[in-house]
């Protein structure tokens, strides 16, 4: 399988998404202000896919939940919760829609040297979604662990 054969196939399903491309990493663009950018990558060891600051890894034998993961990305029913200080962001905690609310999933952190500035939180999440299609990746599962 050609990985990122597979990755563009997915991507096409959004018409007018900026893409960026290297020799090991496929990002996309984030549509508006208030969209994020999706990101694979992959090494010898294994993939990782990102949602601006937020990432997951995935062993080499897991590809197919890493290409559902990067495809969730895209889905209404997933969202950033990033809280920032000083201006910096420093915390992104992927959440999931389900049965009517917004569920933690997991957490991508730095430390943050500003920690005496006031916290802002805001919200991130793609509007590619056509709505006429019936993608398995909305029920994709995310990892609990924090990186």
């Amino acid at each position: 399988m050609n990985l990122f054969s597979e990755i563009k196939k997915l991507i096409k399903k959004y018409p007018g998404l900026i893409v960026e491309e290297g020799e090991n990493i496929i990002s996309v663009k984030p549509g508006t202000d208030n969209g994020f950018e999706v990101w694979f990558s992959e090494d010898e060891m294994e993939y990782t896919v990102g949602f601006d600051g937020w990432h997951q890894h995935f062993e080499k034998s897991e590809v197919e939940d890493a290409l559902n993961c990067f495809d969730f990305g895209f889905s209404s029913k997933c969202r950033l919760k990033v809280l920032s200080r000083g201006g910096k962001d420093y915390k992104w905690i992927l959440e999931v829609y389900e049965d009517g609310e917004w569920v933690c999933g997991s957490t991508t952190g730095l430390f943050n040297f500003a920690f005496w500035k006031k916290a802002e939180i805001k919200y991130l999440s793609n509007v590619f979604r056509n709505k006429k299609m019936n993608n398995k990746s909305e029920k994709a599962t995310v990892k609990t662990e924090g990186h």
